[in-house]
């Protein structure tokens, strides 16, 4: 059954869409080489020149307010100076792929919003990191600590604001749908908030779907391009993959391990930062004219780890698949689903090993399909 799956994917997709796919991956690598690339860059055109003390400087940033205009200004810069690569592998890649459906003016009024969300969340979290350091120059871990909490928090509850900033919706109008989704949360024991469904449509023909915090609730939020082609099936196997990440709890163990990663990352980053001390104006890893260095560190470290923290993330797909399949005993709309997200994701069913352990936190399709054969077989 799995085999039959995985050949109408090959089917589906043809030559030219697994072209497609391999090639998505590919820019994929090479973007993320590109974004640090471009960080180095940035790092190399603010400190070493002491462009970033001046900025200091004349922000005041010795001040609390002060430090916190250098750490958004710093931002926003680092925002700009990496459109050039943002617009090649975000916009032009999809454009080519035929995935993409913005104009260039669409896609720019995207990235402004998502860069000022971003801007503000993580300007703020610097802001705080700079403070410890300042605060408790040797005892800054408890307090560092405490602030990448807060910062997990935030991106957690960000979660629908973050994703309404890019796309437009509104309520399921199928009420039979709703009805049927809020009985699976109910057999699930979750507390429903309802359906939005998000007009992607206007911007990509790719498909997705999640569950974001309403309140003490769960909202189910799906792309239309999604919804149009899986079904009322498809989409209840869907919800039911994503609340059993919830009902494992996998949420507050993923956003921990990112913590502690975030932790590693920013304390290697304060050794970088304190071997600077009197060099290109610096003075320590208090002074916020270090934020592109700190951000290059962090991202590299980030790149390194990726490697782990996805194979923790595969494995809890794999959990939520059986949940999935226990829960809603449709193996046939869990292979259909697969089937449709391959074609309008432009996913290679069966990357190689290397590319799946570094860069996915989902396993491959030809993996989680003989996976979920498993699971039928047995129960």
């Amino acid at each position: 059954m799995a085999e039959t799956a995985l050949q109408e994917i090959y089917e589906t997709l043809g030559k030219e869409g697994l072209r497609k796919a391999r090639w998505q991956e590919k820019m994929r690598i090479w973007g993320m080489l590109a974004q640090i690339a471009g960080m180095a860059l940035f790092a190399l055109v603010m400190v070493p020149t002491g462009w970033a003390a001046a900025l200091r400087d004349a922000l005041g940033g010795g001040t609390t307010f002060g430090a916190l205009l250098v750490v958004l200004v710093l931002m926003a810069l680092q925002s700009l100076f990496a459109l050039p690569l943002a617009w090649y592998f975000d916009y032009r890649v999809e454009r080519l792929l035929g995935t993409g459906r913005q104009t260039l003016a669409g896609w720019l009024l995207d990235y402004l919003k998502q860069g000022l969300i971003n801007v503000v969340i993580f300007g703020l979290f610097f802001w705080a990191v700079y403070l410890v350091f300042r605060a408790w120059p040797t005892a800054w871990l408890p307090a560092l600590v405490g602030v990448v909490a807060l910062l997990v928090l935030a991106l957690y509850l960000a979660q629908p604001l973050m994703v309404r900033a890019q796309f437009k919706a509104e309520p399921l109008a199928d009420e039979e749908l709703s009805a049927r989704l809020a009985r699976l949360f109910e057999k699930a024991g979750f507390a429903f908030g309802g359906v939005g469904v998000l007009r992607a449509g206007e911007k990509t023909s790719k498909g997705n779907a999640m569950l974001v915090p309403r309140g003490s609730r769960l909202e189910v939020l799906v792309f239309d391009t999604l919804l149009e082609e899986i079904g009322p099936e498809g989409l209840e196997v869907v919800v039911a993959h994503e609340l059993g990440h919830r009902a494992h709890k996998d949420w507050p163990a993923m956003l921990a391990l990112f913590g502690l990663l975030f932790v590693v990352g920013i304390a290697l980053a304060h050794a970088v930062l304190a071997g600077l001390t009197g060099r290109w104006g610096l003075s320590g890893p208090g002074d916020p004219a270090t934020l592109p260095v700190l951000m290059l560190v962090l991202n590299l470290w980030m790149l390194v780890a990726q490697a782990a923290m996805n194979a923790f993330l595969r494995s809890r797909e794999y959990a939520a698949d059986r949940y999935a399949l226990e829960l809603t005993g449709n193996l046939e709309a869990f292979e259909h689903t697969f089937v449709t997200l391959a074609r309008q994701n432009l996913a290679d069913p069966e990357p190689p090993q290397w590319v799946e352990s570094w860069l996915h936190d989902h396993p491959s399709i030809a993996r989680r399909l003989e996976a979920a054969r498993r699971v039928a077989r047995s129960s």
